[in-house]
């Protein structure tokens, strides 16, 4: 980005013209300097309350013009900083590369949004898979919606303002489009709405890490965290954080524009201070339940290794023949365990907002080109898809809503042309229709008095470890 131009020439010299440059330029006497206020500018970051000033030279030519004083200080500081201070073959790459992440970003928060309103639809529709576990996943997936739909909305807001022209008059007047009275007006609504939906994503994924963390492990809150609970965590201390930093920024920072660059100031820590220590418990959830599972599949392997052995032993010949294979099959299990609890730490990663933890701890706008591109990328891979990750796993690859989706299918018309055109007399299963009259089997907290340890694994009661499973 230059914030210098050169003067344009004119046959008459005794003014300069009236021209459009980021700012309506009026028609000036040569000699004498025109002063605009940076209201006027369409980038973000503006200071509304300063003013640009921009000489006439004698010839009749504009003289070059500096935006500097325009710039909120720390704004200027962070152009400076990431953009400015580059080596020149860096300046021509790093437009092309934002560019390219922020296409990547609305690619992956596209694919968020459908696959998010696809999974609600599923919830929604079939009444039988709302249950006390599937709420959770609902809410999460509102948050998500709102969150997408705010930047989505964001995004769009900053392309109408940049690719904004207008034409001046000799009388000063600007004929601009309507994305300028659209960003006064809207833009601080959306980046409100954004930061709400962004915080209540966060507390929602605490939730699930307060619910996974108590059916996999003791259950501390089994009569203490209801569902009225967990709403006023999701949605009403949200509500609470981001009305709280609205007021904040509406009596210190009220004339900047969007509440630009607002993440740099102080006054973010009050929405952003709550996102860390949700980060911070769901990293120890899921430790603690990555220890509960490598625990667990530790149990079951060498529970399966003592039989195995014991059936061995009875014969002393064939033990010692047996020696070596068994050596080798523990090392094959213990490979084995290793690379189930890293799917499972992978598998929950996304799922509990872990990944957020590079955008919100790290920063690379100014570290060298080759380490923003890696940034740009695992963010646009991580982050933007964040709802498509979610509706994924709670959704798409949930055993439940196959099987429902699956009933469903074969109560159709479809279902029974197809099954008569195939030749099935039968094209029902079972001789009639099927009703979806499977429950939603919420899920309890573990006794070790009622259940086995080799049991913790069977998908019938732990739709987590099955979905690591099935992605095995």
């Amino acid at each position: 980005m230059s914030f210098t131009i050169n003067g344009s020439s004119i046959a008459n010299n005794s003014y300069c013209p009236a021209i459009f440059f980021h700012i309506c330029w009026p028609q000036t006497l040569a000699g004498q300097s025109a002063n605009v206020s940076c209201a006027a500018l369409l980038q973000e970051g503006v200071d509304t309350t300063k003013f640009v000033t921009r000489h006439c030279l004698p010839s009749g030519n504009w003289s070059n013009i500096n935006f500097k004083q325009c710039f909120y200080p720390d704004v200027w500081a962070l152009l400076v900083k990431s953009f400015l201070v580059r080596p020149q073959s860096e300046r021509e790459i790093f437009p092309k590369l934002v560019r390219f992440a922020r296409y990547g970003e609305l690619g992956g928060l596209s694919l968020s949004l459908t696959s998010v309103l696809i999974s609600l639809f599923i919830f929604f529709t079939f009444r039988t898979l709302y249950c006390e576990r599937t709420k959770i996943h609902v809410n999460l997936l509102l948050a998500i919606l709102i969150q997408t739909i705010a930047r989505l909305s964001a995004y769009a807001f900053q392309m109408v303002s940049q690719n904004a022209s207008g034409e001046c008059s000799v009388d000063n007047h600007l004929h601009s489009s309507l994305g300028r009275s659209l960003l006064s007006v809207l833009c601080p609504s959306i980046t409100v709405l954004l930061q709400f939906g962004k915080t209540a994503m966060f507390m929602w994924m605490l939730c699930e890490g307060i619910q996974l963390n108590n059916v996999l492990t003791v259950g501390v809150f089994k009569n203490y965290f209801k569902t009225l609970y967990f709403h006023l965590l999701g949605w009403f201390l949200p509500f609470c954080i981001t009305l709280s930093w609205t007021i904040v920024m509406v009596i210190k920072q009220r004339e900047r524009r969007c509440f630009y660059n607002y993440n740099h100031l102080i006054y973010y820590w009050i929405i952003d201070g709550p996102r860390y220590a949700v980060m911070i418990i769901n990293i120890i959830f899921l430790l603690n339940i990555l220890r509960v599972l490598m625990v667990k599949m530790k149990e079951g392997s060498e529970k399966q290794v003592r039989e195995e052995q014991y059936n061995t032993h009875r014969n002393n010949v064939v033990s010692r023949i047996k020696h070596f294979t068994h050596r080798r099959r523990r090392a094959s299990m213990n490979a084995k365990f290793v690379r189930q609890t890293v799917k499972a730490a992978i598998f929950l990663l996304p799922l509990l907002g872990i990944t957020h933890v590079l955008e919100t701890f790290v920063s690379a706008y100014d570290k060298p080109i080759t380490i923003f591109a890696i940034y740009c990328c695992v963010n646009v891979i991580l982050v933007a898809p964040q709802g498509f990750y979610c509706a994924l796993f709670y959704c798409f690859l949930n055993a439940e809503v196959q099987e429902t989706l699956k009933r469903r299918f074969q109560t159709t018309q479809l279902w029974h042309r197809w099954k008569k055109y195939s030749g099935d007399k039968n094209s029902y299963p079972n001789g009639t229709p099927k009703k979806e009259n499977q429950s939603c089997l919420d899920l309890k907290p573990l006794d070790s008095k009622s259940i086995k340890n080799d049991e913790l694994l069977k998908s019938e009661q732990h739709p987590l470890t099955s979905t690591i499973d099935e992605i095995q």
